[in-house]
């Protein structure tokens, strides 16, 4: 695929770069999509990434509330360590489920209640010294989960022993306890749901609707798929804070504010999450079976120079994940001191867009069903 520099010119050169890259002249669309498997695609998918990954999930948040109900019940260093450490463990896994939001997830509202950012510091606060909150309401969903945690536990001050002082000497530290351990059970509460809804029955459900209508299996995950590559991948973790669109740097919209080393890492992740998926390799990362990739294969899409599209899609995930890689300082200093580094990345991360949501999109006989207008 052909490269863009100017990040302005992206969204203009996309559907033309797009229809000329896809398609030799004159030559049909392949119908290949009808003859394909999808039974076994989304059989592998189910059963090699989806349900391991809401089981992994739900067992890595059950540890990471062990560690809060030690930490609480005796407030020490070494517990709020171990505490911080099975919190960053988790949001890292976490990056390997986010983009599961359909179907369950989806109802549940999963993300809502898992990785909104910036969190809200005044309403934590407010919250807290309240002690009267519901994690339910659609108002404090930027009061919970893993940026919630970033916060009550590697923002609260600058070295472990005076975030300690906020759990043991403070005048709220009792209610600030409750409500660490609050946020966790409720994190842990929604993915145990989905888990179970998916071993539950959906999964026979989920693998059963073969089909490429909007209600489909494949129309539902895909939309998910792209959406999150697109809204929060692209945008959320790298082009609002560089401000890509606006032309200002915004750091204090970086994901893990309080951790500043672990944005680059939870892009990465996310980044190698969404190459996995596309390529079918199972949860643990040790199988490579049907997926998006294969399926794309084989109805056989190329560009101009002849390269299947499949392989294209491979190749721009991987010099996105290069340009990440490359980043030498934090990411919320990056987007500030070094800002060309970043809308760089930006531009690398952008190239998959259009071959998820127009290419491969149109290749499998489906339709973009959500809309998306987050300004970037």
């Amino acid at each position: 695929m052909r490269k863009w520099i100017n990040i302005g010119l992206v969204a203009a050169v996309t559907a033309v770069i797009t229809v000329a890259a896809c398609r030799k002249p004159g030559e049909e669309p392949d119908n290949n999509n009808n003859a394909y498997d999808r039974g076994a695609m989304l059989t592998n998918l189910a059963d090699g990434y989806i349900v391991p990954a809401y089981s992994q999930m739900s067992a890595t948040l059950a540890a990471l509330k062990g560690k809060a109900e030690a930490f609480t019940a005796a407030p020490d260093e070494l517990k709020l360590s171990d505490l911080q450490a099975a919190w960053k463990d988790a949001y890292l896994l976490w990056q390997k489920v986010e983009m599961l939001e359909f179907g369950p997830e989806q109802t549940t509202a999963l993300r809502m209640y898992m990785s909104i950012y910036p969190v809200s510091v005044s309403k934590i606060n407010s919250n807290i010294a309240s002690g009267s909150y519901n994690l339910e309401e659609f108002g404090n969903t930027d009061a919970q989960g893993f940026p919630a945690l970033d916060y009550l536990l590697n923002g609260l001050d600058n070295s472990n022993s005076a975030i300690l002082n906020y759990y043991t000497a403070h005048s709220e530290a009792a209610n600030r306890r409750q409500y660490l351990l609050n946020v966790i059970t409720k994190m842990q509460q929604k993915i145990t749901a989905v888990r179970d809804a998916w071993t539950g029955g959906y999964r026979n459900t989920f693998v059963s609707a073969t089909g490429t209508d909007v209600s489909s299996s494949l129309s539902l995950m895909v939309n998910a798929f792209v959406l999150h590559y697109e809204r929060y991948v692209r945008s959320g973790k790298v082009g609002l804070p560089v401000g890509a669109m606006t032309g200002v740097a915004a750091p204090q919209l970086t994901e893990a504010y309080y951790s500043p080393s672990m944005a680059k890492e939870l892009a990465i992740s996310a980044i190698n999450a969404v190459n996995s998926l596309y390529e079918g390799i199972n949860f643990e990362g040790t199988v490579n079976g049907n997926g998006f990739k294969d399926y794309l294969a084989a109805i056989g899409t190329k560009d101009m120079g002849d390269k299947l599209m499949a392989d294209i899609i491979t190749d721009e995930l991987g010099e996105a994940r290069t340009a990440f890689m490359a980043l030498g300082t934090p990411l919320k200093d990056a987007v500030v001191n070094d800002r060309p580094t970043v809308l760089n990345i930006y531009t690398e991360m952008q190239q998959v867009v259009p071959l998820l949501k127009v290419d491969m999109v149109s290749a499998f006989g489906i339709s973009i069903t959500y809309v998306d207008n987050d300004g970037d």
